[in-house]
Formats: C-alpha cells, sequence, structure tokens
C-alpha cells in the first residue's frame, strides 16, 4: 500500500496527496497517517516542500470530515447501516463514535481528530444530529492540525525510514486504545450511576 501511495503521490504531486486524503476517507483502510508521513518524507527529500505538504494534508483532511459529515447530514442512519459496509465502516466502529458525540457533543469533532478510526467517523453522528455546519467546520479544523503537523513532521525527519515510523505508529495505537476504553468505561459509569439518582429521585 506505501507504494502505491508514493506513486501517486510523486505523479500527480499535491494534487495526488490530496486524492490519497479522499481515499482515506472513502475507504477507511487507507491510514491518513501513511499517506500524511509519505507527504513528509518526500518533503525531506526535496519533492515536496514541508509547509504546502502540511497544508495540502490538513485541506484534505478537512474536506474528508466534510464527505462523511455529509454521509450523515443528507443520508441519516439508514443510509449509513445500509452502504456503510461498503466504505468499511464497521457498525462497533460508528456506535462508538456515537457515544463520543453524546458525551462531548461539538468538541468531539475536535478531540476525536487525533485517534484513528475515531478520526474519521466521528463526523458521521454530528451529520446525523444535524449540527450547524460552521462549528462544525472549526473544530474539525482545529482538531486535524496536531496530528496532521505531527506525521508529516516524523515523515520529514525521518526520510526513507518508514519502518521506525511504522512501528512508532503501532505502538502508538496501543495506548490510544487503552485510553479509549478508559473513556468508555468512565462513560458507562456516569451513565449507569445518573440512571441510578433518577430510579432513587422517582421513589
Amino acid at each position: 500500500m506505501d507504494h502505491y501511495i508514493t506513486s501517486l503521490m510523486t505523479n500527480f504531486g499535491y494534487f495526488g496527496m490530496f486524492l490519497g486524503m479522499v481515499f482515506e476517507a472513502v475507504i477507511i483502510i487507507i491510514p491518513s497517517e501513511l499517506i500524511l508521513a509519505t507527504g513528509g518524507i518526500l518533503a525531506g527529500q526535496g519533492i515536496f516542500q514541508f509547509w504546502p505538504t502540511f497544508f495540502i494534508g490538513l485541506i484534505g483532511s478537512v474536506f474528508c470530515a466534510i464527505l462523511i459529515y455529509a454521509f450523515g447530514y443528507f443520508g441519516g442512519r439508514p443510509f449509513i447501516r445500509t452502504y456503510g459496509k461498503f466504505f468499511f465502516m464497521k457498525e462497533e466502529d460508528i456506535e462508538k463514535c456515537d457515544r463520543w458525540f453524546e458525551k462531548y457533543g461539538s468538541l468531539a469533532a475536535f478531540l476525536g481528530r487525533n485517534f484513528p478510526i475515531l478520526r474519521t467517523l466521528i463526523s458521521l453522528p454530528m451529520g446525523i444530529s444535524k449540527v450547524p455546519f460552521l462549528p462544525f467546520l472549526l473544530y474539525t479544523t482545529l482538531g486535524s492540525i496536531p496530528w496532521t503537523f505531527a506525521f508529516v513532521y516524523v515523515g520529514y525527519a525521518l526520510g526513507n525510514n518508514w519502518v521506525i515510523l511504522n512501528q512508532f505508529v503501532k505502538k502508538l495505537k496501543i495506548p490510544i486504545l487503552i485510553l479509549l476504553v478508559l473513556l468508555l468505561l468512565k462513560f458507562f459509569y456516569h451513565k449507569i450511576k445518573g440512571t441510578n439518582k433518577k430510579d432513587q429521585s422517582n421513589h
């Protein structure tokens, strides 16, 4: 896959990088970190430049979020449940994003943009709930900056040492998953606690 993305970007330049980010939104199995890091590697080689690479990655990331938001806004939950599987959207991932949105509201667009898988799908429940577009766009843009900059910079700094970067990404996903589990446990704890208090007050 990394060879395909490198070919796409070397043949089509910044536009190829943008296309790669769009493919990442439509086909979830393509990791955005791979696209961004490859752009950074090419910038380190002098084929790209660092800041244009960062901005193209940011624009592509936000554009992808808008696409997913539109899926939810215009298609609603029935559309996602029927056609989401064709875009490799797993039901459990969508439900996880629903819980994040219930807990954090519009701020979920900011927080979720820095977690794998969640960063792509978090726009769905916001579109389904018809969150106003401008707050969604603002939080999504701000939330996309750290992730985009981090992977472009790491690719730029490491150059062709993609193996090191790939191992780093795999290790990074483990603590992220642990954090997600802890947040979900906290969410359910407060939900159950709130339900018990409500039942006691009714008695």
